[in-house]
């Protein structure tokens, strides 16, 4: 069994079913064999959702989804592995990006610096401690809400390995069928 190709399909179930928990419509689940501008990688996971709601003002709460969504592939490798070798890259970027949005709003400053701070880890690479401390949360929170769905993250991953694209249709069945949810 190839490793990699596995926790590829683990961490891209993962933001899979973080869209379905979310209410976002998935389109489509891929690790297909691609090739990195630098021949690198010969697994390339990705994952396709309805484009989110374009308003002028975006919500602390639709924030937050975007940031569950955008992390949910980590936390599903935390999930099944205790460990995240993909940490970073543009995933990590985009919640970044949206809790720089956060931060604008003082009431939610004031209330990140009331969680607790992070002990070290690969999340050391975020300068800033009060969206380290954040994403930090988030993703603890979303291993929480994946572990209620594990029976059906884990057929999904193991169903994406095995066909290596898996349509949002089969997405939504498979998770239906094992969802504490439903």
């Amino acid at each position: 069994m190839d490793q990699k190709k596995l926790r590829i399909a683990y961490h891209e179930t993962g933001h899979a079913v973080m869209a379905l928990i979310c209410r976002q419509k998935v389109t489509k689940v891929s690790i297909g064999e691609k090739n990195s501008p630098m021949g690198t990688d010969k697994h390339l996971g990705r994952k396709y959702i309805e484009p989110f709601e374009k308003t002028e003002s975006v919500t602390i709460n639709e924030l937050t989804r975007r940031i569950w969504i955008s992390l949910g592939g980590y936390a599903s490798e935390f999930l099944f592995s205790n460990e995240c070798k993909s940490m970073g890259g543009d995933d990590l970027t985009r919640a970044i990006k949206w809790v720089e949005m956060m931060l604008e709003s003082e009431q939610f400053r004031n209330f990140v610096a009331t969680l607790p701070k992070p002990a070290p880890s690969v999340l050391i690479m975020i300068e800033n401690p009060l969206i380290r401390t954040f994403i930090d949360d988030q993703i603890e929170k979303s291993i929480k809400v994946l572990a209620l769905e594990r029976p059906a993250v884990q057929a999904i991953a193991e169903e994406l390995y095995r066909k290596e694209e898996l349509s949002g249709d089969e997405v939504r069945t498979l998770f239906n069928s094992f969802s504490s949810k439903t």
